[in-house]
């Protein structure tokens, strides 16, 4: 999962202090692969992008309903334009793609 966040200026501070026990809960969870926010070096600034690696469905679908979750994203939306990506493995061997 590939989330983007336009993190509005003004909003820089308080947006991460939201991000912060989020991320510190998120990493603990089981089937929690990876929890990374990064930035494009030469990228627009307070624009960051969370990578999100999870063991299945199961383990991302848990992880929505968890009050960290449910707590803190909503707060965030308010800070900042999100928008995601879900992205599955393509198997390059494949003869045809979708």
């Amino acid at each position: 999962l590939v989330v983007h966040f336009e993190v509005k200026p003004a909003n820089h501070t308080a947006f991460f202090a939201q991000f912060a026990p989020l991320l510190r809960e998120s990493i603990r969870e089981p089937g929690c692969i990876k929890y990374q926010m990064t930035r494009a070096e030469d990228g627009p600034p307070h624009t960051y992008t969370l990578l999100e690696e999870w063991e299945s469905q199961a383990a991302l679908d848990r992880h929505n309903t968890l009050a960290h979750f449910t707590t803190h994203v909503p707060e965030m939306a308010k800070l900042a334009k999100i928008s995601l990506t879900k992205l599955v493995t393509v198997d390059v061997d494949a003869k045809t793609t979708v």
